[in-house]
């Protein structure tokens, strides 16, 4: 698999993009996309602000506050998605608040770096067509430690 990231923005967050793209790369090979492997997958991410992810939300989701990620995917379903053919694919956007992180973080005193990585792997599961539930829960909690902890070395 090829992973093409568009990001607008990163900078605000303070990370780079090679844990980020780990990230997203785990993530989908832990979600068991096999047929990936062979494509060039692109994701767009933009950080965003709490008024505009507030206002995003509302829009889209009629929920009038603002969240730490957004995401939209090209596809409806998880099927759709594994029986895509295409040698390329969009795989969606994911927009990501880093001001809600850090608030989450500040009131649950725990690690920013780890809430921002899990933060978008809950994203990337989503744009695979995963609900919340069990399975996605331990999925994401799986890459960022291992992502977070070294232990997928960049190829």
């Amino acid at each position: 698999m090829n992973l093409i990231l568009e990001i607008n923005n990163l900078n605000s967050c303070n990370f780079g993009q090679k844990k980020l793209k780990l990230t997203i790369e785990e993530t989908i090979k832990k979600a068991g996309m096999a047929n990936f492997l062979k494509k060039d997958v692109l994701v767009s991410i933009g950080v965003v602000s709490e008024m505009e992810i507030q206002k995003i939300n509302k829009k889209y989701r009629d929920k009038d506050s603002s969240t730490d990620i957004l995401s939209f995917g090209d596809f409806n379903s998880t099927k759709e998605l594994v029986d895509a053919g295409n040698e390329n694919l969009f795989l969606g956007e994911l927009l990501v608040c880093c001001e809600d992180i850090k608030r989450y973080c500040q009131e649950k005193n725990i690690i920013f770096e780890k809430e921002f990585f899990e933060v978008i792997s809950h994203g990337t599961l989503h744009l695979l067509g995963f609900k919340h539930g069990k399975e996605m829960f331990e999925l994401q909690k799986s890459v960022v430690e291992q992502v977070c902890a070294g232990r997928i070395l960049e190829k």
